[in-house]
C-alpha cells in the first residue's frame, strides 16, 4: 500500500512549475532570439531549498527502498548553452540544459539530469512556413516534474499582444520565430507525463507541420508530433521488478492533424481541425479522431479569448485492463489580458487522451499564471495554479493539484535572486488501490547571465 501511495502522489502532481534553479527568462531571451546568433553561455545558476518530503527526489518505486523518507535540503546547479542562426527565411537553434541536484540526508538520490532540444523554421516561398520541434531529456523524476509549465513560460515570454493572443488562437502571429517559442514542444508541459515511473525517466518528442497562407486572412494547416517515454532501470532494478511493481515501463502518443483558420475581422478568428491519434502503453492501444471547431476573440488590445469544442471517438484495439470511454464531448477556453506590467493567463481544457500515450478516457486540466513587472524595475512577481483529472480510463484514476508563487529581484542586468514557494495535493486510485499525499517546498536560487537580461 505504501508503494502504491507514493506512487499516486507523483502520477497526481504533473503541473509542479518550480523551475530548476534558473530563471526562466534566460532560455526565453535565447529561443525568442534576443541574444542573437552564434553560440552562447545562457546561464549559470546554484539553488537551495527544503521539502517536506524527500521521496519526489528519489523517484525509487521498489519495496523498501522510499519508504519512510522523511524532509530534507537540497541543493543544485543549473547550466545552458545554446547556438542559433539566423537567417532571411528561417531560423535554427540549438539548446542544452545541465543541472546536478543533492540531497543532505538521502546523498545517495544525487543525480546528473539533462535535455536537449531543437527548434527549427523555414519559409518555403511566400505563402509556405516549415517549422520542426524536437526534445529529449534524461532526469530522475523530481527534475521531471520541477519544469515549468506552459502558462508560465507564455507570460514570460517577451512577445506582442498579438502574438500572444495567437497562442491561444486568438489570432495570427506576427513573427515566426514567436510563433516557434510559444507552439515548440521544448517549453511545453505534457498532462499525465508524470506516470513514467522509475529511478530516471527518458522522454522525447517531436513535432513538424506546414502551413500555408492562402490570403492574408484564410490560413490551412498540417502538424504532425510523436511523444514518448520509458523509465530507465538498472540490471538490478529489473531483476528485483514483480508484476505490478512500476505503472508505466514505456508509452508512446502520436498524432497527425490537419486545419483551417480564417480571420472575419482583424480582432475575430475561426477554425476547424480534425485529428488522429494513437495511445500505446502497457495497458492499451487505441486509435481516435477527435473533430473540433473554435471561435477566438482580441478585446480592446487587452482581453483575449478562445472557446473550442467538438467530440472524440475511439477504437480500442486492445486493453487489458478496465474499459475507456468510447465517444464524448471535448472542448475549452482560454483567456488573457496583459497590460504594461501585468500578463494573465487561464485556460480549461477537457480531451480524450493524454498527448503522451499515458492513458485514454477523460482528461481534464485546469490552470492559471500570473506574472507582474513594472518596465525598468528590478523586482518581478509570479504565481500559478494548476488542477488536472484523470478518469474513465478503465485502469487508473487520479487528481491533483498545486499553487505556487515566486518573487524575483534583479541584483543587476547579468544577475538576478528567486525565492518560490510551492504547494501540491495529489489523490487517485491506481488498478483499485488508493493513494494520497501533500507536499510543499521552498526554493532559494541565484543565476548568472553573461549576456544582459532582456525582460
Amino acid at each position: 500500500m505504501r508503494r502504491i501511495v507514493e506512487l499516486i502522489l507523483i502520477a497526481g502532481g504533473t503541473m509542479v512549475s518550480i523551475c530548476s534553479g534558473q530563471p526562466l527568462m534566460d532560455q526565453v531571451n535565447f529561443e525568442s532570439g534576443q541574444l542573437g546568433g552564434g553560440l552562447h553561455i545562457i546561464g549559470v545558476s546554484v539553488f537551495s531549498g527544503y521539502s517536506t518530503s524527500a521521496y519526489p527526489q528519489a523517484g525509487y518505486i521498489f519495496p523498501g527502498s522510499a519508504a519512510g523518507l522523511g524532509g530534507d535540503e537540497n541543493y543544485g546547479a543549473t547550466f545552458s548553452v545554446g547556438w542559433q542562426n539566423h537567417g532571411q527565411n528561417g531560423e535554427l537553434s540549438v539548446l542544452y540544459s545541465g543541472t546536478y541536484a543533492g540531497q543532505v540526508r538521502y546523498s545517495n538520490l544525487n543525480a546528473y539530469n539533462q535535455t536537449l532540444s531543437l527548434g527549427a523554421s523555414h519559409k518555403l516561398g511566400q505563402k509556405w512556413t516549415f517549422s520542426l520541434n524536437a526534445v529529449g531529456s534524461d532526469m530522475t523524476l523530481a527534475q521531471y516534474l520541477y519544469q515549468p509549465s506552459p502558462l508560465n513560460v507564455i507570460t514570460q515570454v517577451p512577445a506582442t499582444f498579438d502574438d500572444l493572443a495567437a497562442a491561444v488562437g486568438a489570432g495570427q502571429y506576427t513573427n515566426t520565430q514567436v510563433a516557434a517559442l510559444l507552439t515548440g514542444s521544448p517549453i511545453l508541459q505534457a498532462p499525465g507525463r508524470s506516470l513514467l515511473l522509475a529511478n530516471r525517466v527518458l522522454s522525447y518528442t517531436g513535432s513538424a507541420g506546414l502551413s500555408y497562407q492562402a490570403s492574408p486572412r484564410l490560413q490551412v494547416h498540417l502538424d504532425g508530433s510523436v511523444s514518448a517515454g520509458q523509465s530507465l532501470l538498472s540490471n538490478q532494478d529489473e531483476e528485483n521488478l514483480t508484476p505490478g511493481t512500476y505503472l508505466m515501463p514505456r508509452t508512446l502518443g502520436a498524432n497527425a492533424q490537419m486545419g483551417v483558420s480564417y480571420l472575419l475581422d482583424p480582432l475575430t478568428q475561426v477554425g476547424f481541425d480534425v485529428t488522429e491519434s494513437r495511445t500505446l502503453n502497457h495497458f492499451e492501444d487505441i486509435y481516435g479522431t477527435t473533430a473540433t471547431v473554435s471561435l477566438g476573440r482580441k478585446i480592446a488590445q487587452r482581453w483575449f479569448l478562445n472557446v473550442h469544442g467538438g467530440g472524440t471517438y475511439d477504437v480500442v484495439e486492445q486493453q487489458t485492463i478496465g474499459t475507456p470511454i468510447g465517444r464524448q464531448v471535448v472542448g475549452g477556453a482560454s483567456l488573457g489580458f496583459r497590460t504594461l506590467s501585468n500578463t494573465f493567463l487561464a485556460s480549461y481544457d477537457r480531451t480524450g487522451a493524454d498527448g503522451y500515450g499515458v492513458a485514454v478516457g477523460t482528461i481534464t486540466t485546469a490552470s492559471g499564471s500570473w506574472s507582474w513587472r513594472l518596465p525598468g524595475s528590478k523586482w518581478g512577481l509570479s504565481a500559478s495554479f494548476g488542477d488536472q483529472q484523470t478518469r474513465n480510463a478503465g485502469f487508473v484514476s487520479l487528481s491533483g493539484w498545486e499553487g505556487s508563487g515566486g518573487v524575483n529581484f534583479a541584483i543587476n542586468p547579468h544577475a538576478s535572486v528567486t525565492a518560490q514557494y510551492v504547494y501540491m495535493n495529489n489523490a487517485g486510485t491506481y488498478l483499485g488501490t488508493y493513494g494520497s499525499m501533500a507536499i510543499q517546498s521552498v526554493r532559494l536560487s541565484l543565476a548568472w547571465a553573461p549576456q544582459t537580461l532582456q525582460r
